[in-house]
């Protein structure tokens, strides 16, 4: 299965990466492809915890999952210098070895766990817009009364004003509303019944969503 990811951006890969890892069977193997970087990662490839594998460049797209699912095995292949669509001409070939089980250090070295590439992502980042134009935002599950009305942010500067719901669908039309979504426990931010909210306001994953109470 394919899973499309915000073109070049390592934020978004590495939130669909650790939001699809709990659903998928145990012997998925993840092949994450995505370097918007000047910068030649290391190759990276391994299991977590959970029995799911994957395989990699070290540009961050990974670290999240590894470190909160945790790791039982990391390798980096052998670095076959520069090659040319790295990820039909060195991803997809790891990749089948994997699917045939070719033991993992006959491929390549262990891997340090502190050489990953670190990715801070803070609280508030927008990590993902979905289909429905659903604001997914970094963060821990917010506590507000039914209704409450708020001022919204976008790095800073005030955009829009909203309000907190526990189902955004009991709303009106167009509606602009904060709830708990169902993504890790993220609020997400979205207008009711309309997908194209966020790009009326022209949010982008990358970016910075606060907000205030009014009284």
């Amino acid at each position: 299965d394919l899973i499309k990811v915000s073109e070049f951006s390592i934020i978004n890969a590495a939130f669909l990466t650790r939001l699809i890892v709990h659903v998928v069977p145990k012997d998925t193997i993840l092949s994450v492809v995505i370097n918007p970087t000047t910068k030649r990662h290391a190759r990276i490839y391994g299991t977590l915890r959970n029995g799911v594998k994957f395989f990699g460049a070290n540009t961050g797209a990974l670290t999240p999952t590894i470190s909160d699912i945790g790791c039982d095995s990391l390798f980096e292949i052998h670095d076959p210098g520069f090659v040319t669509f790295g990820g039909k001409n060195v991803h997809a070939p790891n990749i089948a070895k994997i699917i045939n089980n070719v033991p993992f250090d006959s491929m390549g070295k262990p891997f340090l766990m502190q050489n990953l590439t670190g990715l801070s992502i803070t609280d508030g980042t927008v990590v993902h817009i979905d289909n429905f134009g659903l604001i997914k935002i970094k963060g821990v599950p917010i506590n507000y009364a039914e209704g409450q009305s708020l001022r919204i942010y976008q790095n800073g500067k005030h955009i829009l004003d909203a309000k907190f719901s526990n189902r955004m669908m009991n709303n009106n039309d167009r509606e602009w509303i904060l709830y708990n979504g169902s993504s890790m426990g993220f609020p997400e931010l979205g207008t009711v019944r309309y997908k194209h909210g966020f790009n009326d306001m022209d949010i982008k994953i990358g970016d910075v969503i606060t907000w205030q109470e009014m009284n």
